[in-house]
């Protein structure tokens, strides 16, 4: 599947300017140590983003290694399938130049449990949202069938680190 440009940026552009992104208390949803950041509309569904939560320790990133980060290693998965056509918008709204904070680890698009996640396995810092999409094009190409898919990339350079990038149904469980 291509992937081209949405209008999707432009709306995600627009609604943080405009001060439609706005907190959301993190509800009982199983998901462990994450909470919801901010929440912005996008067209029929919102994009979540989630953050360590408060206590929660992280578990450092790896330094990078010159041999094998950026090598965006695939490896599929038959569990936490998530929805091809939610996971297709979600990388495309990725790709703008929207910078996220240090905090974030989790970026989903969706309603309730029929969503898209992208997930990274250890805080990088501030980073450009569009350096999650290359990793996540990878999973998407090797692992999507027409319905649903789910996979990880391992050795992803995030902001001169390395991690382990997922795309699932679920914002957490991204590990090295």
């Amino acid at each position: 599947m291509k992937f081209f440009s949405l209008s999707i940026a432009a709306v995600l552009q627009l609604a943080i300017a405009t001060g439609v992104v706005h907190a959301a208390p993190a509800p009982d949803n199983g998901v462990t140590g994450l909470v919801i950041s901010h929440i912005v509309p996008v067209g029929e569904y919102n994009m979540t983003y989630w953050v360590d939560a408060p206590g929660t320790s992280t578990v450092a990133a790896r330094a990078l290694s010159a041999r094998a980060c950026g090598t965006n290693d695939v490896t599929c998965s038959g569990s936490f399938l998530a929805d091809t056509d939610i996971c297709s918008q979600l990388v495309n709204s990725l790709n703008t130049g929207i910078s996220i904070g240090n905090s974030p680890r989790s970026i989903c698009l969706g309603q309730s449990n029929n969503q898209c996640c992208t997930s990274w396995s250890g805080a990088v810092g501030t980073m450009p949202e569009s350096d999650l999409v290359n990793a996540a094009i990878n999973i998407f190409n090797a692992c999507w069938s027409p319905t649903d898919g789910s996979g990880l990339a391992r050795n992803v350079l995030l902001n001169n680190i390395c991690v382990t990038q997922c795309l699932s149904n679920r914002p957490d469980g991204c590990t090295n």
